[in-house]
């Protein structure tokens, strides 16, 4: 394996870990509605269905893994978001005074 076909599959990974992760959260209702995370998440799948003839027609490797990579890189800040929006609306933990 090469280089470049690590890299694509580190890429792959990632990407499918960050997916997977934001839909447990829709699935779990816990998505948080902010305009932040939306835009991202819109983003993201604008991406996504612009690149997926490129990735599917491409039979560069190098081009394909610059296209992971973006789209990587926007759901994992589409996840971080939804994330840090979903800390921020839950209530503080209450715990007794030591």
């Amino acid at each position: 394996m090469n280089s470049d076909e690590a890299e694509m599959r580190a890429a792959v990974r990632e990407l499918a870990d960050a997916l997977e992760t934001m839909l447990n959260l829709i699935k779990a209702d816990a998505l948080p509605t902010t305009p932040e995370a939306q835009g991202l998440l819109h983003k993201a799948g604008t991406f996504l269905d612009e690149s997926t003839d490129l990735i599917a027609v491409s039979d560069r490797p190098g081009e394909i893994l610059s296209l992971a990579t973006a789209l990587n890189k926007l759901v994992i800040s589409a996840r971080e978001q939804i994330l840090d929006d979903a800390v921020a609306a839950s209530p503080a933990p209450d715990h007794p005074t030591m």
